[in-house]
């Protein structure tokens, strides 16, 4: 083998390996943005799910007050 051919396969070799390399890279990448979008999923429905119980706890508590409201009404008119 000549000095050019020896030097051509070692750069063929260098480039597959920068290849493989960036092949990793790119497939952490997405695993990482992947974990990223199932986080801020994850988040976006406890929130969601917060908002909710908290909502309905305001509705109850205005339905029992307006109860009370009514009833004191009521006993007054009487």
């Amino acid at each position: 083998m000549t000095r050019l051919e020896t030097l051509k396969q070692q750069l063929e070799t260098r480039e597959t390996e920068l290849l493989q390399l960036k092949l990793q890279l790119i497939e952490t990448r997405i695993s990482e943005l992947q974990q990223r979008d199932a986080d801020k999923e994850l988040r976006l429905r406890i929130v969601e799910a917060a908002r909710t119980r908290l909502e309905t706890l305001a509705w109850l508590a205005f339905g029992g007050g307006a109860l009370s409201l009514i009833n004191i009404l009521k006993s007054i008119v009487r």
